[in-house]
């Protein structure tokens, strides 16, 4: 039984996760129901789809980095994800590897 709550669960938050990166949330449940972990293992990779640019500001200042923005490690400020140089502290930043 525990398992089952489990599964249902982890099935659950892949929608979830799906529904973050612009994805289909139902279509991802299902996914999740069938693939398990597995499919939370494949959404990490995917590249999040359909995100404007303030949800992609909202993303990065809640987890820190999101597909446009990411947070400037010396001041917390939202910079863009490519920038070698952070427009607010002057601070160098290591470039993002995709």
């Amino acid at each position: 039984m525990e398992y089952l709550i489990v599964w249902v669960a982890v099935a659950c938050v892949s929608a979830w996760y799906a529904k973050q990166k612009g994805r289909s949330a139902g279509a991802w449940l299902l996914l999740g129901l069938l693939l398990h972990v597995f499919a939370l293992i494949i959404l990490w990779f995917l590249n999040p789809v359909g995100i404007d640019d303030a949800k992609s500001q909202a993303i990065a200042r809640k987890f820190g980095v999101s597909a446009r923005y990411r947070k400037c490690p010396q001041c917390a400020e939202l910079i863009q994800r490519e920038a070698l140089k952070c427009r607010y502290c002057q601070a160098q930043l290591e470039p993002v590897l995709d």
